[in-house]
């Protein structure tokens, strides 16, 4: 181990150690209840017993005031509590119905007047609806939203969309994510499931999956979240499962969906036979009674879906075009056990796992059926958790994760068998891979098999005190991560043409008669490359009671992802000297995030509150892109600029060729690093109604050191000549990427009460970077990649809301609408001769597309190359108008059994929204006649229906 690894931990277990004599205060998840007691005079009583209950559990816990009258629970999970005040002299007092969400304080005051113990008077708690005591911009999604708005999918993390400054357009298809405040790339977002980390270290994107059975609620954090939390430059999604009750309690449904009640697509020219089944159960309760509880669920879903290649040429690319199927199947567990092993210690012990199944990913538009891929995915998680009430005001919590137990993913070429035995290469799995064809208007064939297997081991701890007017917290966490990712390469190539032409995969001589190939990539042999990680980090955090009226919070968190930017590299392992790499001067042990702000009770009721803040927030490293620097002369990467067609290599052996001329490199730059952001926030929040609340928040994120590759042996445009002739093309990963992101937040919430719900979000974003985790688009023009973000949405609108209607009916619906999506205008040809074809057409800006685009550049561009002009009417819009609607009525069969009926409609309107929601299906190259077009819609209006049985 080295002694940057022993620094580390001893950091860590400093902190730890502090822990034991330092106040803190509530921890992610969990929340806080507290107040103060009176008696009929306005003075404070001290040594009142105060009972609080678990009202679905039965646990109860007790604390006695301090002399000053307050109390104080700890720690406490999202659920819904009693409290019991008990004094001699005085008349009990028990207030029901007070619900804690996540993260929660909630302060509950008690007034006691004279009387006996017969004499108890009970009250219903009001809820509070605006939090006087934190800066941060955040909103919970309930368990009264999850059950009563329509989902698509029973995909529950869709409704985080209903909260301001949340997308989906910077994420991918491969897992359920979302993109939250500055999260302008697929990784940026922080994942906590149950107080832990649920990010691939990989990626960074979400990892376990849960039956939406097992879903207790969730919380979104746009900005200004605690140092408790870290790795996340933009926001935080936090997720509480449920756990069993003194009553047992479950349910098994079916929900199923079928072309006969689905509309006909826009791109279909008939409807398919679609068909979607979605089954499970779940079913929880007592094994003792207020101690020991279990709860589990399970939800199968099979779909036979179908997606639709349409490329706008048929005179050209009819054998490949039509409708195809796309089956998947995907399984979820969840198992959860919690024990009160005593009045003042609980365990819980947490087991989820997954197995999905996705058909043809990316395929559609005019990407062929032959050109997406088949994934199988399984993924396993067990968290153990336990909190140790110490002491009346302080509070220990630890948790640890184990994720793995062979979680990963398996990739393979649609169509093909995938490859479930790591580490092996037989011909048959090189057989299948397939010859790429890039052209304008259509993507056909491809090589992308890959598997992975990922596991992580996590330790945190959380130390907790109320000390007079501060609430303090403590603590860090450990991670240790073991990766390995391996691929067959690219060995028969890929072929970039500069036009569309007749081609027929099934014609021999269609492809032989192939013309304008402008170039040709290829890789090999294939390779297997293992990468391990850890993560240390430790935390403060006070909130600070200033006066009445006022809270400061301020805390700090020190972080370090090592390993991420191979910083452990043995230059030894390759065959030449390598001057590009220095592994002592990367990553950066001073990564320290100071968070401050305050939240001013303007009025002194709870009724108008200011909160703000300034925080610096460390992200996550992609540690799939470091990979390719241990691979350097191990697998090659092969570039031809006007290559001979249908032989690149002129008659050479492939590794012959590749091995011949300098090698092209892939390397981490020396200063290489975590991802930096700062974070402001200012937030007005006013209680309208008592149940009504506006919030108004203003955010801004400025990110820096994310990814970006820089070509730093360019080869001289005019001449081709490299500055270092030793090697090709030295491809560099760079902590050069940067993002501005400037948004309002408008959020209008009714809590549900009188039989109705309704929520309502307008965000105003305006994001520009210069396109972090990819290339420059010019080596020797930087500056060139700055431009709108590509999620960027100037406005979307998202209102959502349920009633209970009269007969037991149940009405929810949800309307989105986003304005649209930039694009680049790509020139389709490599202009500055790097190998790529990624450049703009000249004369216009990167993501100018449904911004600013110069078409008058573009159709010069075309003549240039003679082809005719395009007109403006023919480039389509992005912007999603949608609405979903959701009625259902329960019928009581017997005294426990209840029988739920749905109907859901997804798209009521059946509203033509163009693009797929993760891959737009926007033709971008300007030598395409369709240029401009998108070739993708998300689905026309689909009904489904759905019977729940509940006991």
């Amino acid at each position: 181990m080295s002694i940057k690894h022993i620094s580390g931990m001893v950091c860590l277990l400093l902190l730890l150690i502090l822990g034991a004599g330092v106040p803190a205060g509530a921890q992610g998840l969990n929340g806080v209840l507290e107040g103060s007691v009176f008696d009929s005079s306005g003075a404070v009583v001290p040594n009142v017993k105060i009972t609080l209950r678990n009202t679905d559990s039965g646990v109860s816990i007790s604390t006695t005031t301090d002399a000053q009258g307050g109390y104080h629970f700890l720690q406490l999970p999202p659920a819904q509590y009693s409290l019991r005040a008990e004094a001699s002299g005085f008349a009990p007092v028990e207030v029901t119905n007070i619900v804690l969400t996540i993260g929660q304080q909630v302060t509950q005051d008690f007034t006691l007047k004279p009387g006996s113990v017969g004499d108890t008077v009970t009250v219903s708690a009001t809820e509070a609806i605006v939090d006087v005591k934190t800066p941060e911009v955040s909103g919970v999604i309930t368990q009264n939203q999850i059950v009563s708005l329509p989902i698509n999918s029973r995909n529950y993390l869709s409704l985080a969309l209903l909260m301001p400054g949340t997308n989906v357009d910077s994420s991918r298809n491969f897992f359920s994510s979302v993109n939250v405040g500055g999260s302008t790339s697929f990784n940026s977002t922080g994942n906590i499931l149950d107080g832990t980390h649920n990010s691939w270290n990989e990626d960074g994107e979400p990892r376990q999956d849960i039956p939406e059975d097992a879903i207790q609620e969730f919380k979104i954090s746009n900005a200004q979240y605690s140092a408790q939390y870290g790795e996340a430059t933009g926001g935080l999604v936090e997720i509480a499962t449920k756990s069993g009750t003194d009553d047992f309690h479950g349910d098994v449904f079916e929900y199923y969906r079928s072309a006969a009640l689905n509309a006909r697509g826009f791109f279909d020219s008939a409807k398919p036979d679609f068909l979607r089944n979605q089954f499970g159960g779940s079913g929880g309760g007592p094994i003792i009674k207020q101690r020991l509880h279990f709860y589990g669920a399970f939800e199968r879903t099979q779909e036979n879906d179908f997606f639709t290649v349409s490329t706008g040429l048929p005179e050209d690319y009819a054998s490949v075009e039509g409708t195809f199927p796309a089956p998947t199947r995907v399984n979820l567990y969840y198992g959860r056990i919690d024990w009160q092993m005593s009045k003042t210690q609980s365990l819980f012990g947490r087991w989820a796992s997954e197995s999905a199944n996705i058909s043809c990913a990316g395929c559609g538009g005019t990407t062929a059926a032959a050109a997406g891929f088949d994934e199988y995915v399984p993924r396993r998680d067990l968290v153990i958790g336990h909190t140790w009430l110490i002491s009346p005001n302080r509070v220990n919590d630890f948790r640890f994760q184990f994720a793995g137990f062979g979680s990963g993913y398996y990739i393979a070429p649609a169509g093909t068998a995938i490859a479930k035995t790591p580490g092996s290469f037989p011909a048959s799995r090189i057989d299948r891979l397939r010859v790429t064809y890039f052209f304008p208007s259509l993507t056909w064939g491809s090589s992308f098999d890959e598997v992975s297997n990922e596991s992580r081991s996590e330790f945190r701890d959380t130390y907790s005190l109320v000390s007079g007017k501060h609430s303090l917290q403590i603590g860090g966490e450990y991670n240790y991560m073991t990766y390995f990712e391996e691929n067959t390469g690219n060995p028969l190539g890929s072929w970039f043409f500069n036009h569309d032409q007749p081609f027929d995969p099934n014609n021999p001589a269609s492809i032989a008669n192939l013309t304008g190939a402008i170039l040709f990539t290829a890789s090999l042999p294939p390779i297997h490359t293992p990468k391990r990680t850890q993560y240390y980090a430790g935390f403060v955090q006070d909130q600070w009671r200033f006066s009445h009226n006022l809270t400061f919070n301020m805390g700090l968190r020190w972080e370090r992802l090592y390993g991420c930017c191979n910083e452990g590299i043995d230059k030894s392992i390759f065959p030449v000297n390598i001057p590009y790499i220095d592994p002592s001067k990367r990553g950066n042990w001073g990564n320290f995030g100071p968070r401050v702000g305050f939240a001013w009770d303007a009025l002194g009721n709870a009724r108008a509150v200011i909160r703000g803040g300034y925080g610096i927030y460390y992200g996550h490293v992609r540690i799939l892109g470091n990979l390719d620097e241990y691979r350097n002369f191990k697998q090659f990467n092969i570039t031809i600029s006007d290559p001979s067609y249908p032989d690149p290599y002129n008659g050479q052996d492939p590794l012959s060729f590749v091995t011949s001329g300098p090698a092209n490199l892939l390397v981490d730059a020396n200063n290489y690093r975590q991802p930096r952001a700062e974070v402001y926030n200012l937030t007005f929040s006013s209680q309208i109604t008592p149940q009504f609340a506006l919030d108004v928040s203003g955010i801004y994120n400025f990110t820096q050191h994310d990814r970006k590759i820089q070509d730093i042996n360019p080869a001289d445009p005019g001449t081709g000549i490299r500055p270092n002739g030793d090697f090709g093309r030295v491809d560099q990963q760079q902590s050069t990427g940067n993002m501005q992101y400037k948004a309002l937040y408008v959020r209008l919430e009714k809590r549900y009460s009188h039989r109705t719900q309704f929520l309502a979000s307008y965000t105003y974003a305006h994001s520009e970077d210069n396109g972090p985790l990819v290339r420059y688009i010019d080596p020797f023009n930087p500056h060139e990649d700055w431009g709108p973000a590509d999620g960027e949405r100037h406005h979307t609108l998202v209102a959502s809301g349920s009633v209970l209607l009269p007969y037991g009916f149940t009405y929810g619906m949800v309307w989105s609408w986003a304005s649209q999506l930039p694009w680049n205008p790509i020139a389709g040809l490599d202009v500055n001769n790097d190998g790529f074809l990624t450049d703009l057409v000249p004369g216009t800006t990167r993501n100018s597309g449904s911004r600013n685009l110069n078409l008058a550049a573009v159709n010069d561009w075309r003549a240039l190359n003679g082809l005719g002009a395009i007109s403006a009417s023919q480039i389509m819009s992005s912007r999603v108008n949608n609405v979903d609607a959701r009625l259902s009525k329960e019928f009581a069969i017997h005294e426990r059994w209840k029988l739920q009926g749905i109907v859901q409609t997804f798209n009521i309107f059946n509203h033509t929204n163009f693009g797929l929601q993760y891959a737009p299906g926007r033709v971008t190259n300007a030598l395409s006649d369709n240029f401009g077009q998108i070739t993708t819609a998300r689905a026309a209006r689909q009904i489904e229906l759905a019977v729940q049985l509940k006991f």
